[in-house]
């Protein structure tokens, strides 16, 4: 309960659906639905292409064929600009090749995704208003740094990753899709990073997330999706959802 603290919140109406999503040689026929306020985990093994998927509904990697649906409406998501637009967040399994600008400091880091038409006006940043909104979602997640412009290679993994979580948060996801989030950080890290997860699901964000580890899938997820070899083998329920169901699902 330490590690895990799932919290029971009621879950919605299905906000993100994904129909026979498909790109040739990588993945075939990806089909599952996500609610408001759910936590759904995607498992499988290494080779399993969950990362692709989540690349795919990103738009960092089209698919070739198949629908994305989001509140019940098919929507085009061709780049990541295109899916931000639709309220989806992204947080990348590498948080040091495809997440920090590691040479830039914490508030760049935070700010990046954030520079939106909201805070341009004539081609000028509100740039006080940034830094204020920057500043207050770090104290809120806690992160260690002596101050935001301390650069972002001189943080531990588990701060690194804060601010990762910070910079999605800033942009008011309704749907926050998590690769590793937890990876090679602290035991102390990953516990406060799974009671964010499960208090954003309590504010009715829908949170797809993919983890190696089964049982953080195990503990925080309401539902879950098994991959195989590109493949969607199984969906599972938490009630009945075991490691030994998992692995069955993920090694046919």
């Amino acid at each position: 309960t330490d590690m895990f603290p799932k919290i029971d919140c009621p879950i919605g109406d299905v906000i993100l659906e994904v129909k026979n999503l498909t790109i040739p040689g990588v993945f075939h026929d990806i089909s599952f639905t996500l609610r408001r306020g759910e936590i759904l985990g995607l498992a499988g093994l290494v080779g399993s292409k969950r990362s692709n998927v989540a690349e795919a509904i990103f738009g960092v990697t089209p698919a070739k064929t198949g629908e994305i649906l989001i509140e019940g409406k098919p929507v085009s998501i061709g780049s990541p600009s295109a899916a931000m637009a639709q309220g989806l967040a992204f947080l990348t399994e590498d948080r040091k090749e495809t997440g920090c600008f590691l040479i830039l400091n914490c508030l760049e880091n935070i700010q990046s995704a954030l520079i939106t038409r909201s805070h341009v006006k004539a081609g000028f940043v509100d740039q006080s208003t940034v830094t204020k909104l920057a500043e207050d979602m770090a104290a809120t997640l806690r992160v260690k740094t002596p101050n935001l412009y301390e650069a972002v290679e001189n943080l531990s993994g588990g701060n690194q990753q804060k601010l990762l979580i910070a910079r999605w948060l800033l942009t008011k996801p309704r749907i926050l899709i998590l690769d590793e989030p937890t990876r090679g950080i602290d035991v102390g890290a990953k516990a406060e990073i799974h009671r964010l997860i499960t208090g954003l699901a309590a504010e009715g964000v829908a949170v797809l997330m993919i983890s190696s580890e089964l049982p953080e899938v195990l503990g925080m997820s309401d539902r879950i999706v098994v991959m195989h070899e590109g493949r969607v083998a199984g969906v599972l329920d938490r009630a009945e959802a075991t490691q030994v169901k998992i692995m069955d699902l993920a090694a046919r």
